[in-house]
This record gives C-alpha cells, sequence and structure tokens, in this order.
C-alpha cells in the first residue's frame, strides 16, 4: 500500500497539484486508516471508500500558504493514500472526507468552503508533519465535523407542500481547516424539496464550537400552477442545540405558525463509539 520513503529528497514539489492525481513517490506519506465515527445511518466503524467519494489531502507551511495538494476519487487507485515531496520544515496537513460532487475551496490561513447545496456527512482531521532527514509516514483517523438536524413533525404538512426552507444565522459549509469548527456567521439556508407525505426533514451544518446553538426559522411553501410561490407556514424556533457528530432530535408541531422557545433536553446515550443524540421538544 505504500512505496518506499524517499529520505534523501529535499526538493519542493507541489505534489498532487493535478485532481486525481495519486504519486506514490514522496518522503511524506499519509493514510487514511480509519473513520472514528461512522455516517448517521450506521453504527460501525468504516474504512476510505465505503462512505466517502472523494477525499482532499492539503499541506500548508506555518505562514498558511498551501505548499501542495492531492484531491483524490473513489474509483482512483490508492484511494485513501497520498504521497508528498517536502522541504524540511513544519507543515499542516488538512484531510477532508466528503462525497459532494466537487471538491471544497480551500482558501489561504487553512479556510476550508463546502457550498451548502453539497454539505452532506463530512470527515476531517489536521495533522502537523514535521520533515527531517527521515522520510515521514502517518496513518491518520478522519472525524465527522457536521451536526445533522432532524425534525419529527407531530401535526399534518399542508396538503400542497413541496418547499421547506430552514434559515439561521451561524456557520454551514465554511470551517477552519486546523480546528474543524465552522468560522463564519452570516445568514444561511437550507433548501428542501419536500412532499406532504414526508414525515422527516434535515439538514446538516457545521457547528462553531463542540457545543452549539441555532435560532431557526422554518417556512413552508408550494407553487401554483403558474409557478407563483405562496407561503404556506412559519414556525421559529430558538436555541436548538447542534453539536458535531450528533444528531438533533426535533419533535413538535411544525406547522402551526406558532414560535417556540421554550425547550425540554433530553440526552441518550445510543452507543459507545458515537456521542450521544440530542432530543429536543418544542
Amino acid at each position: 500500500m505504500m512505496a518506499a520513503m524517499m529520505s534523501s529528497c529535499e526538493k519542493m514539489v507541489l505534489s498532487g497539484s493535478a485532481e486525481s492525481e495519486n504519486q506514490q513517490e514522496g518522503n511524506v506519506v499519509v493514510r487514511v486508516s480509519q473513520f472514528e465515527q461512522t455516517p448517521f445511518d450506521a453504527k460501525t466503524r468504516a474504512e476510505a471508500g465505503e462512505y466517502c467519494s472523494r477525499l482532499c489531502f492539503h499541506v500548508y507551511g506555518d505562514d498558511g500558504v498551501r505548499v501542495g495538494y492531492v484531491n483524490e476519487k473513489q474509483e482512483d487507485e490508492g484511494f485513501g493514500t497520498a504521497s508528498f515531496t517536502l522541504e524540511k520544515g513544519h507543515y499542516f496537513l488538512v484531510v477532508v472526507g466528503h462525497s459532494a460532487a466537487t471538491n471544497p475551496s480551500f482558501s489561504a490561513n487553512e479556510k476550508v468552503s463546502i457550498s451548502g447545496k453539497d454539505l452532506g456527512d463530512t470527515f476531517w482531521c489536521c495533522e502537523e508533519l514535521e520533515v527531517g532527514d527521515e522520510g515521514v509516514e502517518k496513518n491518520l483517523v478522519l472525524k465527522r465535523i457536521v451536526s445533522l438536524v432532524r425534525f419529527l413533525p407531530l401535526d399534518e404538512c399542508p396538503a400542497n407542500m413541496d418547499q421547506l426552507l430552514f434559515r439561521y444565522t451561524g456557520s454551514r459549509g465554511t470551517f477552519s481547516g486546523l480546528t474543524g469548527y465552522g468560522t463564519t456567521s452570516a445568514a444561511q439556508t437550507a433548501d428542501l424539496s419536500v412532499s406532504p407525505d414526508d414525515r422527516q426533514f434535515e439538514f446538516y451544518m457545521i457547528p462553531k464550537a463542540q457545543k452549539d446553538t441555532l435560532s431557526l426559522k422554518i417556512s413552508s411553501y408550494a407553487h401554483d400552477d403558474a409557478g407563483r410561490v405562496v407561503p404556506l407556514t412559519d414556525k421559529t424556533i430558538d436555541k436548538v442545540p447542534v453539536q458535531r457528530n450528533c444528531i438533533t432530535i426535533c419533535r413538535g408541531n411544525l406547522f402551526d405558525n406558532e414560535s417556540s422557545s421554550q425547550s425540554v433536553f433530553i440526552t441518550v446515550t445510543i452507543d459507545g463509539e458515537w456521542d450521544e443524540d440530542i432530543h429536543l421538544n418544542y
């Protein structure tokens, strides 16, 4: 799974600067060996490829400038392993695992942005690399950095509803590559195409801290025969708890046009390999 280490090479090469290129010769080799948490519909640990179709390995210098990267797709040979040739020095390696149609944007100072419409189950790690005379080999464990907010309404959906919007101020798909936490406080919208027969509505977001809260405005709409948007219901729910690697399960009347600021929190441990679910009655 790994090529021989090239310990004597000190020449700077921007390894993996092309999409899907996976060079196997270098003085730094990193490998995704395990996912610390598995996707929200499973409770067993997983390896790269089972739940993640893309991996992005990006290396930054101490000045926050990217010096090399490898972006991989699941069908690429050696998926989960990347090689870099780096000069002696100190670096930060940022790895993001996801299944979006396109890769995130990686900016200076280790800032990562995933389009809100593409944000799904997302995994991450950040490792320091100290490159000297000897080669570097690292096995990586990726952690989930998203929260899944799930609504299970107790009332009936409007008969002609076909769109549901969740609005809040916070971070959705932009995060620090060094910490894995959200970094923006902007107006966010999760736009869902829905059916009146649906009994579950959910969206992903990246919390700004291990324990974060959202004030949500939930609006339902229909489209008439002429394509015009018809507002149906509005509801505001304050202080919805979110936490990375957790599902917040919200139960209550969602379409009654009444706001809720009173919440009852019940935490239930469901599995040793998971953080706790968060249950919210509103």
